[in-house]
């Protein structure tokens, strides 16, 4: 009996981890969405800034009357594409009611199931009492010994395809790659020859070692893709790991293989090309246009699609630390706003900004995927400085912590910035 009682208890949860993230919001793409509006919100702030210091300099004087209207009529444009990017996103809000409803139904049904179908004799009445109705909740220790009994059972069985999809899934689910490793340190010998079980391990393991896929991510994705060339998920992470080694011709003709499965009118299209052309324009390759028809979602949220016939603007891949003297670490706080920017030497709208809390620092930052908050060609050279806002807002005032500003190129690599002063 206790043997069954585990495999049920097992077998539901399984399915209660496919099911339940994704409803609570926390699947890969409602993470995708929270980061994009993340983004256009920082752009929303430092817009909004922007406008603030516009009238004041309007109401002082320093700038004409046509000026002053051309600049807000351009930031109010820009702040009203945001703000259509913003609404445009994805629904990702949490569906808590729904989660609620099936963590009850599913074990219910299951063992109303069972009563009529199965032998409820078998089992027996003496230490079959009934449990309480929090008994319905798995706590993360039971779910851990869940885990840790089926890597056990594929020890043995190794030939489990299933068992070995579920293991890795509820790794991930569990952001346990620690425990991911592991159990592939233990058993990774054993692992299927099967397409979709090599590339869901190689992307746990890539992300166990912070995306980084030389070893075994590569060499599972490579046998993945012998057993089936056409493999959308294989293809994703072998163009993501020429990607992220600088291969830029390599990702784009593996996502290319990947975009010519989709149709123009797929959700998906869109984030793809957008990829692809990221990386071809990153490799000094033309970038492929857009159909008609075509869904376009560029980067970090902001719209890919261009108008005809406009030329695109050279990448920011401005790269580098970003540090905080140690004099002004208890002056900062954790939860103090940081705001960095990369800004033409001349002053006006930054091109691009990043947000990040005084807690994450020091941090390496990359403004790749950072939101262009204005288009067009780069110049050579741009200024980039951050600050520690006291008040939480983009625009500079007295007592926040800031750094020197930097003057750089904008494919500038290993940049350090430090805040090392107090503004008066």
């Amino acid at each position: 009996m206790t043997v069954f009682l585990i495999l049920a208890t097992l077998l539901v949860a399984g399915a209660l981890l496919l099911v339940i993230p994704p409803m609570l919001g926390a699947g890969a793409k409602a993470r995708e969405h929270a980061a994009r509006q993340e983004q256009v919100r920082t752009v929303l702030i430092v817009l909004r800034e922007q406008l603030a210091e516009l009238e004041a300099d309007h109401a002082a004087g320093r700038i004409a009357d046509a000026e002053y209207q051309r600049s807000r009529e351009e930031l109010e444009q820009r702040a009203l594409t945001e703000a259509g990017t913003t609404e445009a996103g994805v629904d990702a809000a949490p569906a808590r009611a729904w989660a609620l409803g099936v963590v009850f139904a599913v074990p219910v049904l299951a063992v109303a199931v069972y009563l009529v179908l199965g032998t409820p004799e078998g089992l027996d009445p003496a230490s079959a009492r009934p449990a309480p109705e929090a008994g319905h909740q798995i706590t993360p220790e039971q779910m851990q010994a869940m885990v840790v009994q089926l890597a056990d059972r594929l020890e043995r069985q190794p030939d489990d395809v299933q068992g070995w999809m579920m293991l890795g899934r509820s790794f991930a689910v569990m952001q346990n790659f620690q425990g991911a490793l592991a159990t592939w340190a233990k058993i990774g010998t054993k692992i299927p020859d099967h397409p979709d079980i090599l590339a869901d391990w190689a992307d746990l393991l890539a992300g166990a070692s912070g995306r980084k896929f030389e070893g075994d991510p590569d060499r599972l994705i490579a046998r993945a893709l012998e057993l089936a060339p056409n493999h959308v998920k294989a293809l994703a992470l072998s163009g993501t790991s020429a990607f992220v080694r600088h291969d830029y011709a390599t990702a784009s003709a593996q996502w290319e293989k990947i975009l010519a499965s989709l149709q123009p009118g797929d959700g998906a299209y869109g984030s793809i090309l957008a990829s692809i052309n990221e990386a071809r324009a990153k490799g000094g390759m033309a970038a492929l246009s857009p159909p008609a028809g075509a869904q376009m979602a560029g980067i970090g949220g902001a719209p890919a699609a261009r108008e005809e016939g406009a030329a695109a603007s050279a990448p920011l891949t401005l790269r580098g630390r970003l540090s905080l003297a140690p004099e002004l670490v208890q002056q900062a706080g954790s939860d103090a706003t940081v705001f960095l920017f990369a800004r033409p030497l001349q002053g006006g709208m930054p091109i691009a900004a990043l947000r990040l809390r005084a807690g994450e620092l020091p941090v390496e930052f990359d403004f790749a995927n950072a939101q262009r908050m204005s288009q067009g060609p780069l110049p050579e050279q741009i200024a980039v400085g951050a600050r520690v806002s006291k008040g939480g807002g983009a625009t500079a005032a007295a007592g926040d912590l800031e750094s020197q500003t930097v003057l750089v190129a904008p494919d500038a690599q290993g940049v350090s910035i430090v805040i090392d002063r107090v503004r008066k």
